[in-house]
């Protein structure tokens, strides 16, 4: 019986080992998806921001290697593993309270986006995942009796480890975003460590878990809206299958922010006004065409074109394609999107509709770009020829660039202007602001399916004056060799290195009225209280393991 009794108990030890192994490796991979969505609110998502959410945490991994290989040699001691994954758990609990701080540290910095997410992820990843780097090879140790059996049971572990991270993955990006918001995300991740882990430790540990749990689940613990504006309000703040979404509203003002960039604007006085000012460029596909009676836009956002077509051209249908269901819940919910049956809203990806639609159009608008992110697929030959097929005789597409006509960051407006001139006889590009032809602006792309096509000559009687005079202010006929440009295709597509520049420079949407302010997204703070408690606990534990690792190292070095 004996025997039978150990044999059990050594099976539920190495149960419980792999069970830490598995969890360790999803939390890294949980804390990094979700730790993205911390960030991109305030730094965009950009190449920069990804770039440094996932350097941050390899480095802050094979630190953690390391650290824990060293550990396991100097004391291999199975409640050492477990104080490090409670802390590990401590730290991924204290994210979310962290993150004012840490994020208000980089702007106040006045670091620049790639810098400043840089330093976001130090301070707020980096040392969760040092600890869960850690847990991995001290586990090897333990496991392994004889020296011919560590290659089975370095590989073996790893393997739990990586099933882990694969787990973490899937259930981040298809359960838990779309199902809660990314606080609970971090707290349930931390409270789960720190209950796989509390079994072997003293009473400091089951203290350490019932007070946190007391303040996370109670009123002591709520936080404030971690995103919060300069001046104004936050109206909705919301994890989307694609996007970090933000309504915010600052006096008649209200503008919705996709990855901490504003994509739409509305008065509130007047919810069919143009707010900002290259969204009064779209008519032009009218005054050119202008017997269309079909218009289809390619990105919703707050559905600010599609709502001034309704009201002023009322022959026109209007059909809107937007890939994230959540931005056209909020547009019917903030922005004041009309039930009016000319209205045709689909929800999909912009060029898969266009390959399964068989109709064609009479114009079609794309606002589907942005300054950190473009959809490389909707920028190619082959979809700007899917666009031409699409449309009537006659048709006309306008197409919305955040990009410079001149300078290093003027190269994927060129590129685009390139490609698409391989497919349309007649492409107009129209600044939609008055700033200088280096700064990053909003640029507008009219290409016409007939090479007779007039921009100047069809607004003159068209009756909109201040279209006009936006028009000829911001056409620009400084046209550079575009031989030195690249053709975009599904096969060569470098769209990522092409925004690179356009990601780092300052960008400002221009308001089509001045009295107008955006307001400026950033950090609100935590409960007072509940971020003294947090941070007591995280200064405990990781105090307790420097102790431990500082104990060991001087008995080896005595021994």
């Amino acid at each position: 019986m004996e025997v039978s009794g150990g044999f059990w108990w050594m099976r539920l030890r190495r149960l419980r080992l792999l069970a830490l192994v598995f969890l360790s490796g999803s939390a890294v991979m949980v804390i990094e998806l979700a730790g993205s969505r911390l960030l991109t609110p305030i730094f965009g998502s950009s190449v920069f921001v990804w770039g440094s959410i996932i350097g941050v945490v390899l480095t802050s991994l094979a630190i953690g290697y390391y650290l824990g290989g060293r550990l396991s040699d100097l004391r291999p001691d199975p409640r050492l593993l477990d104080t490090i994954v409670f802390t590990g758990g401590v730290l991924a609990v204290s994210i979310p309270f962290f993150s004012p701080v840490g994020i208000e540290v980089a702007l106040s910095a006045g670091l620049e986006e790639r810098w400043g997410a840089l330093v976001a992820c130090l301070v707020l990843l980096a040392p969760a995942n040092l600890l869960l780097g850690m847990v991995s090879p001290f586990a090897v140790k333990l496991a392994t009796k004889e020296l011919k059996e560590l290659g089975t049971s370095a590989g073996y572990l790893y393997a739990i480890s990586t099933l882990g991270s694969i787990f973490g993955t899937f259930g981040t990006v298809f359960i838990f975003i779309p199902a809660v918001d990314v606080r609970t995300i971090f707290l349930g991740v931390g409270l789960v460590l720190m209950v796989a882990s509390l079994l072997r430790l003293g009473s400091a540990s089951k203290a350490t878990f019932a007070l946190l749990l007391i303040f996370l689940i109670s009123p002591l613990g709520l936080m404030s809206n971690q995103v919060v504006v300069a001046s104004g309000e936050v109206v909705e703040l919301r994890e989307t299958p694609y996007n970090s979404l933000v309504v915010a509203r600052n006096g008649d003002l209200q503008i919705l922010y996709l990855n901490g960039l504003p994509h739409s604007g509305m008065s509130l006085e007047d919810p069919y006004d143009l707010v900002f000012r290259y969204t009064k460029l779209f008519e032009v596909v009218l005054a050119i065409n202008r017997g269309g009676e079909s218009v289809l836009f390619i990105g919703g956002g707050g559905f600010s074109g599609p709502k001034y077509f309704l009201k002023n051209f009322p022959n026109i249908i209007v059909e809107v394609v937007e890939i994230d269901p959540v931005v056209i819940e909020a547009a019917k919910s903030y922005f004041n999107v009309p039930d009016d049956p000319r209205l045709v809203i689909h929800n999909d990806d912009g060029r898969v509709f266009l390959q399964r639609v068989d109709r064609q159009f009479d114009a079609i608008i794309i606002d589907a770009y942005a300054k950190t992110y473009v959809p490389y697929h909707m920028l190619t030959l082959e979809f700007f020829r899917l666009v031409r097929d699409r449309l009537e005789r006659g048709g006309v597409v306008v197409s919305n660039m955040i990009a410079s006509v001149t300078g290093d960051t003027s190269e994927i407006l060129w590129s685009t202007v390139k490609t698409m001139s391989l497919v349309f006889p007649k492409i107009y590009v129209v600044k939609a602001s008055e700033q200088a032809a280096p700064l990053v602006q909003n640029i507008i792309l009219v290409a016409c399916v007939e090479k007779d096509c007039d921009l100047l000559g069809s607004l003159e009687g068209w009756g909109n004056k201040e279209l006009e005079s936006l028009v000829v202010n911001g056409l620009w006929s400084r046209i550079p060799d575009l031989s030195e440009y690249k053709v975009l295709t599904d096969n060569y597509s470098p769209v990522e290195s092409m925004i690179n520049p356009v990601t780092g420079r300052p960008y400002s949407v221009e308001l089509e009225r001045g009295e107008y302010s955006i307001p400026a997204l950033l950090m609100g703070g935590s409960n007072s209280l509940a971020l003294v408690v947090i941070a007591l606990a995280a200064a405990y534990w990781v105090g307790s393991l420097i102790t431990g690792a500082s104990g060991a190292v001087a008995y080896r070095r005595g021994g």
